[in-house]
């Protein structure tokens, strides 16, 4: 285990903002018995769902009113050490900030960062230390993929915002892509979106699944929609991507044995 404080610039907490939280609780729930689901009253806001693996908390399931008109969408936290300075950088390479710094007394200090091409994430400066696991488990939040229209502009601004750096990679099997990393750590990736895609840019939150193609299924079971059934990226993972019930996308994975012995 570490002490994430010292480290920023990595993923450490990931949010599904749903329509429906009581679905899509019993979806996840069903999918990965490995969380430890923890829900709180928020009154009129409703229930927020506190997600932990291995006592650790990992994530949340916020409820969003329709009225909104806010899709189901996962959206990951990085960690900044100065929340204000982010956003200040943000805005000043191009990109905006929907929701402003917000001071949340226990948890820290967080705000929306939108990037050039509209692709959403959180900034957050944490008031202490957060713990991640060392190694990885199912049900874990493991990876963020950025599909974008625009990798070099989306490459520069996150290594302005949030200081990572980057690595241009090319392999016939996933064709162009950038490892974004974090001092020696590699903490995302991004890729040019297929000219047939039909959404926006935006941000792909990967789940660790021990038994990917059998969760694969039962997500299928449980009213998951296929997008990319279970493949293999040689030498790395194997992925797979759905539509969550209520219409959040999300992916699994799955590393190859002789990847966790490295």
């Amino acid at each position: 285990m570490e002490d994430r404080k010292e480290r920023p610039g990595r993923f450490v907490f990931h949010d599904l903002m749903t329509n429906d939280s009581v679905r899509s609780a019993t979806f996840y729930r069903s999918l990965f018995p490995e969380w430890d689901v923890q829900d709180v009253d928020l009154g009129e806001a409703g229930t927020y769902h506190i997600i932990r693996v291995g006592g650790m908390k990992c994530g949340g399931i916020v409820p969003v009113d329709l009225s909104s008109g806010l899709a189901a969408h996962w959206i990951g936290y990085v960690e900044v050490t100065d929340c204000g300075a982010a956003t200040e950088c943000a805005v000043a390479e191009g990109g905006h900030v929907p929701v402003p710094t917000m001071d949340v007394p226990g948890i820290g200090k967080f705000a929306v960062v939108m990037d050039r091409q509209d692709a959403i994430l959180k900034a957050l400066e944490p008031t202490g230390p957060i713990v991640l696991p060392s190694e990885p488990a199912s049900g874990q939040f493991y990876w963020n993929e950025l599909l974008t229209t625009d990798v070099p502009s989306a490459r520069s601004f996150y290594q302005s915002v949030f200081g990572w750096s980057a690595i241009e990679q090319f392999s016939s099997a996933r064709g162009e892509h950038t490892l974004m990393r974090a001092g020696d750590e590699d903490v995302a990736g991004v890729m040019p979106m297929s000219s047939e895609a039909d959404h926006p840019p935006a941000w792909l939150t990967f789940l660790y699944a021990e038994d990917l193609d059998a969760r694969f299924k039962l997500a299928e079971s449980l009213g998951a929609q296929t997008v990319i059934a279970p493949r293999d990226i040689p030498d790395a993972w194997r992925f797979s991507v759905q539509v969550d019930p209520v219409g959040a996308v999300f992916a699994m994975m799955q590393l190859f044995a002789e990847e966790l012995v490295e």
